[in-house]
């Protein structure tokens, strides 16, 4: 299992650029245009998957292979298989269906928390696993990079250009578990390019998802994933892992942050408790919310907070000694590894580091004593007057003046990667993992890979992708949200990152920047709302009227109203788009079942506390407009039935409101109110060591950063311009 990258070719092996068109003509339908070929037909096309040629900046061919969008999809069936079996193992980590019986009232919704909490455990164990998978059996390309390379003027080429891949065979993939967490990995593609440079594993960035060889490994007709057991010792003998997760033990080794010596603590401990508003919340084991122990060796405790301490006190000595730069530094804002010095975006790159070089001394006196700094509000309340203190700043970039816009921007990033996250990573793994389950949930009950029309489907999706793409980048200042098929497209795109950063850097926008369009994982709820419908909009003018959400649910009637129907007059690509619309209740592809729909991909969605507007709730003043423009799409939906024969309204017509009933891990829920915009409510707090779903965006809250940075608008760090879902436009000082 231990990996040896083999030299490659400067260009991957040649695609099939089925042409699909200019990205701005309307994308084809979904409706079969002859009959399609048996499943096994289907499936028996990816005996030998392609890989992404190299995009010619002139050329309107396909970014991503229709092949390995498929492949995806299988992937993605294995993964939503292993949930649920997780899920319902009754009695797994202890954790017992019968501890729902306190909650009579409640039964179902008390099991449903007791799955998330399995899961929530078998994640926070496949990412441990995953972390030394990565530091034992992925080979380093370079040693890790140090802040002579930043300073290189070759510095990108140095990197991105890695000329040695690895040889993914049956042999020597990882476990089910492990290929999930790398998959949530890659999907955050600048946290991962950072991760990859920092650790000098660029051959493993180069390589990109073995699609092909994992695709090998997935039975067609049971989509259960399988390699042999010589390939399972093998990996037993180099990562020192049980191939199974649930056969490693029950506990973990952590290091004490105050003596250095380890602790065996268990994953989890604890029960569901007596309220079910906060179920699992003072469980205190590692993957618990509430993990606190004493160091048996020194007596110290032993919590997330302080792991998190110490993590930024391991980056700070290795940057003093070692000279490595502070994880977040490693790229320009706008996410490419330059090391053209003199240019202002270089040097908001290379101000953290250098301030924390600075600051040295004061920071590890202050982490040395573990009562001293026991979290990172703490190190944040301790670091805000250091940026204002004229000495550090003059030695940190040449003027006592405080940090410029760019500098604090990238600051901000920096602290970015040690709120809610003490692993080695640039991002907590198990709340991405989380969060790209409710993506997965979705293209399983979509279900494209049962359907007779698949590779129409793939077709269409990277067409529609093709559009969405340049959607982003002619308009660097707003956020584009993808539907779900747009997603997938771009999911399977991005899980090629050095084709996906080809593609993304080379293609400018219109304002001349060059960029790595990234795609973030959190964003509040009501900015995705309000950035689909922006989307929406721009999809329409650049397609000449086709309508971007192919779905009749009660939100994306509701999101299209203000763009079609609020004005008096309306001509051109907009009246195109209303005669599209209508026809959607005509059309017999489109289910009446909103799960089933490829509406807007919220996956990402996450809610951020104590914000208000004018003293109102955010989110309440949200659902007020929707819910106004639902009964606009109500009222026309009438008047619709009334011009047809008899008057009457068909059950395609019927737009039905909200959400009464949920499917939350395999139950049955009730919810007041549920919009496809809104963070998933399968996730639950109390189920996690960090909180999947939320950030803070009040000033002075845990998980917002120190006073003179950047505004509340973006507290994990996201501070890339134009890239995708990851814009915020309100900085201040």
């Amino acid at each position: 299992m231990a990996l040896s990258p083999d030299v490659g070719s400067s260009r991957p092996p040649s695609s099939d650029p089925t042409a699909n068109g200019d990205a701005r003509e309307r994308p084809p339908s979904y409706c079969p245009r002859e009959r399609p070929p048996s499943y096994e037909d289907e499936f028996a096309k990816l005996s030998h998957l392609r890989h992404s040629e190299s995009i010619e900046l002139c050329d309107r061919s396909p970014p991503i292979p229709h092949d390995q969008c498929v492949a995806h999809l299988k992937f993605l069936a294995v993964l939503a298989d292993l949930r649920d079996s997780i899920s319902n193992s009754n009695g797994l980590f202890n954790l017992s269906d019968s501890q729902a019986e306190v909650f009579p009232g409640s039964f179902d919704e008390a099991c449903a928390r007791i799955r998330e909490k399995r899961w929530a455990v078998y994640t926070a164990r496949a990412v441990e696993r995953y972390t030394k998978w990565w530091f034992t059996c992925l080979p380093a390309s370079r040693p890790p990079v140090d802040l002579a390379d930043l300073q290189d003027t070759q510095y990108e080429a140095k990197t991105i250009d890695c000329e040695t891949s690895i040889p993914w065979t049956e042999d020597n993939l990882p476990p089910v578990d492990i290929l999930m967490v790398w998959h949530s990995h890659m999907l955050n593609p600048r946290n991962f390019l950072e991760d990859c440079i920092r650790y000098g594993k660029m051959s493993f960035w180069r390589t990109g998802f073995p699609f092909n060889a994992i695709n090998t490994c997935i039975d067609n007709h049971v989509l259960e994933y399988k390699v042999g057991d010589e390939s399972q010792k093998t990996f037993e003998q180099q990562a020192q892992l049980k191939w199974d997760n649930l056969e490693d033990p029950s506990t973990k080794n952590v290091e004490c942050p105050a003596c250095g010596l380890t602790s065996a603590v268990p994953w989890t401990e604890g029960g569901i408790g007596t309220d079910l508003r906060a179920a699992f919340r003072r469980c205190r084991g590692y993957a618990d919310a509430s993990f606190k122990i004493p160091c048996r060796h020194c007596r110290q405790p032993i919590d997330h907070d302080r792991l998190k301490v110490a993590k930024f006190r391991k980056d700070l000595i290795a940057l003093v000694e070692e000279r490595r730069p502070m994880p977040g530094s490693i790229c320009n804002i706008r996410g490419i590894p330059d090391g053209r010095t003199g240019t202002l975006a270089h040097r908001a790159m290379m101000f953290p580091s250098l301030f924390m070089v600075a600051a040295a001394q004061v920071l590890l006196d202050f982490t040395r004593r573990a009562d001293w700094c026991v979290s990172i509000n703490h190190l944040r309340i301790r670091l805000e007057p250091l940026l204002r203190d004229p000495d550090i700043l003059q030695k940190a970039h040449g003027s006592i003046r405080g940090p410029l816009l760019e500098e604090k921007m990238q600051f901000r990033r920096m602290m970015s990667r040690y709120w809610d996250n003490s692993s080695p990573f640039a991002l907590d793994l198990v709340g991405a993992v989380i969060r790209q389950g409710t993506f997965i949930q979705k293209m399983d009950y979509i279900d494209w890979l049962h359907s007779p029309t698949l590779w129409e489907t793939v077709d269409r999706l990277i067409t529609k992708y093709q559009v969405f793409f340049d959607i982003i980048l002619r308009n660097t200042n707003n956020m584009a949200v993808p539907t779900l098929d747009v997603d997938l497209a771009w999911h399977t795109h991005q899980l090629q990152p050095r084709w996906y950063y080809q593609y993304s850097t080379q293609l400018l926008s219109e304002d001349g920047i060059r960029q790595f369009i990234d795609h973030d994982d959190k964003v509040d709820e009501n900015d995705l709302s309000d950035a689909f419908e922006w989307t929406s909009m721009m999809y329409r003018r650049a397609t000449g009227g086709a309508v971007y959400s192919e779905c009749t649910c009660w939100y994306c009637e509701a999101t299209r109203t203000p763009d079609l129907y609020n004005h008096i007059f309306s001509v051109g690509s907009a009246s195109q788009a209303r005669s599209v619309a209508k026809s959607l209740h005509d059309r017999a592809d489109i289910s009446s079942d909103p799960e089933k729909n490829s509406h807007i991909s919220a996956h990402n969605a996450i809610r951020v506390t104590h914000r208000v507007a004018k003293g109102l709730d955010v989110g309440h003043l949200k659902r007020l407009r929707l819910r106004q423009n639902y009964e606009k799409a109500v009222r026309r939906t009438k008047k619709r039935a009334w011009t047809r024969p008899g008057g009457i309204m068909s059950s395609r017509d019927e737009i039905k409101p909200s959400y009464p009933t949920l499917r939350v891990w395999g139950n049955p829920l009730t919810v007041a109110f549920y919009g496809p915009y809104m963070c998933d409510p399968g996730i639950n707090q109390d189920a996690y060591a960090c909180n999947p779903t939320c950030m803070h965006a009040s000033e002075g809250d845990v998980g917002n950063c120190c006073s003179g940075t950047c505004g509340a608008t973006s507290s994990d760090g996201n501070v890339s311009l134009g890239a995708g879902c990851t814009w915020a436009p309100a900085w201040t000082g």
